[in-house]
């Protein structure tokens, strides 16, 4: 694991992981009224430069903590193997294993950074990858129809009921990508004979009584099997789908080369080329070998071949707006208020230490005894990974009470660093410019902005504090009036019509409403360039 799972984890948590959190604060009732109607900011993803170090002790305490909990979770017995790893983008801060490779031996090793598990559906991280790849090197849009690929493709998009109408529709790489095509989960599906008295037939090849299907029997299966629903409008979690996309990665990828027959012409050389050998992932593998066989991690139920796709390579191989498209989500879930699909990823929202509801970014893989879980905060370099062979099913379970006893930790460390950095009472030589900034639940906020002798705030319409918004640059940012603060209007939450925005106007090439600080510890300083303001802490 720990190899494979530091890799997955570095590797795309590199570029931007994150949460942006602080400690707890009382708030009066006029504070939490506009806290309610109001989008305060995040505190800055300080992290992805500067990540959450174990030197710091929250962090430490956090991940001792987390030590703790997985050690005597092991110690209950129904688990064979466990690996855990915590991880920011320069390696991981926790990486523990326990048990041993093989539960059925007797003599078997224990486990190590270098076992294997199967990692079931997280692989599918790499289906998006190889395409995230791809389209950086101009090759496909992820807009591109399957057809475009494969002359000849068809699907159906007609209903049960012969009345129904059905609207013209293609099926487009991102749809396969992002489980939105409409095709179900693994064709072709079986035939359940003896239904309503039992299920026998159901389930994925070869459970359901067809071989693992080749590319002749997936495309059969496509063009006779009407849709789950049509493309676009409802979620229907896809392995058949994935397939699917997988083929059109190689295809695209041939039909853009002006020499194909030297592409690879396979899915797996494909993923070899451009992830697993750049990275340096010569220990990971489709099936179990000769070479590998003996790092393989077999469970005491279910003992099937398992094995472990390892990115252990600290460079990305994409691009940051392509990893920002990669983590945008595709569909929200109007039944709850937690839980949305994504870009392949799985993502639930859950609350930090201070209350606020953040994004958690999954991607899960369960087979009968072989669990694996994958999960970050988009912002911080701060991921778990928890991979196991165990009667136990539940590996997401293992990693959501990792991120709970995590988290404290992760939001004192990430307000300490912003009070460092930000908070204090700032004023300018002269006595004309004076700021005081704070640190509030997870807020950066200007409690006070005079400039020149004038109350900036109060000239923003402003009464009270302001929220400092982030503007995604290292130590830059907007004071955010925001419509929660604005002429009384407080519904709009966090559209962005005035949230951090420019509307206020410019002056000396800058927005009135920037601010920025730069310096070191003992010369730091907060600039205000509309007016050529320069500040230093007291």
């Amino acid at each position: 694991m720990a190899s494979t799972v530091k890799a997955i984890a570095v590797g795309i948590v590199a570029v931007a992981l994150g949460l942006y959190y602080s400690r707890s604060q009382i708030f009066s009732t006029q504070d939490q009224e506009t806290e309610r109607f109001s989008c305060l900011p995040f505190l800055p993803k300080l992290f992805v430069e500067t990540p959450a170090s174990i030197s710091d002790p929250a962090i430490a305490q956090a991940t001792k903590d987390v030590e703790q909990f997985f050690s005597n979770r092991f110690a209950q017995g129904d688990i064979d193997s466990l690996s855990v790893a915590v991880v920011t983008s320069t390696g991981p801060i926790l990486e523990r294993n326990y048990g041993v490779v093989r539960a059925n031996e007797s003599e078997s090793p224990l486990t190590t950074s270098h076992s294997s598990y199967r990692i079931a559906s997280v692989a599918k991280l790499f289906t998006a990858l190889e395409g995230l790849i791809l389209e950086q090197k101009g090759v496909l849009s992820w807009d591109d129809p399957v057809e475009k690929f494969f002359p000849g493709f068809g699907y159906r998009l007609d209903g049960f009921d012969p009345a129904y109408k059905s609207e013209p529709s293609s099926l487009t790489l991102f749809q396969l990508a992002s489980h939105m095509s409409g095709l179900g989960r693994d064709w072709p599906p079986g035939t359940v004979k003896d239904w309503p008295r039992d299920l026998k037939g159901g389930g994925p090849p070869p459970t359901n009584g067809h071989p693992f299907a080749s590319h002749e029997a997936l495309f059969e299966a496509i063009r006779n099997i009407k849709l789950v629903s049509p493309p676009w409008s409802y979620p229907a979690y896809s392995n058949a789908g994935t397939g699917l996309l997988g083929l059109a990665l190689v295809a695209a990828n041939r039909a853009a080369s002006k020499s194909p027959d030297k592409e690879p012409k396979t899915y797996a050389e494909l993923l070899h080329r451009d992830i697993f050998h750049p990275l340096g992932l010569n220990g990971s593998h489709f099936l179990a070998t000769r070479d590998n066989k003996e790092h393989i991690v077999v469970p005491s139920v279910a003992p099937e071949v398992a094995t472990l796709l390892n990115p252990a390579h600290p460079k990305s191989l994409i691009k940051k707006h392509t990893l920002d498209k990669w983590l945008r989500p595709v569909h929200d879930f109007e039944e709850d208020d937690w839980t949305q699909m994504g870009f392949t990823w799985e993502i639930v929202k859950a609350k930090d230490s201070n209350g606020r509801a953040r994004k958690i970014y999954w991607k899960l893989g369960a087979m009968a005894g072989y669990h694996s879980a994958m999960a970050f905060h988009p912002g911080t370099n701060y991921g778990i990974v928890v991979l196991m062979a165990a009667r136990y099913p539940d590996a997401a379970k293992l990693a959501y009470d990792a991120f709970e006893m995590m988290q404290p930790g992760v939001d004192r460390a990430l307000s300490d660093m912003a009070a460092a950095l930000y908070a204090g009472t700032w004023s300018s030589q002269d006595g004309e410019s004076a700021a005081v900034v704070s640190v509030r639940k997870g807020t950066l906020y200007a409690e006070s902005f005079v400039l020149n002798g004038t109350d900036a705030l109060a000239t923003l319409h402003v009464s009270g504090r302001v929220p400092l918004r982030s503007s995604g640059r290292r130590d830059e940012f907007r004071l955010d009036t925001g419509l929660g603060f604005y002429n009384g209007q407080r519904h709009m939450g966090c559209y962005p019509y005035w949230n951090g925005q420019d509307i206020w106007g410019m002056r000396n090439d800058a927005p009135v409403n920037l601010l920025y600080f730069t310096g070191g510890e003992s010369d730091r300083a907060l600039h205000a360039p509309s007016v050529d303001v320069v500040m230093f802490r007291a």
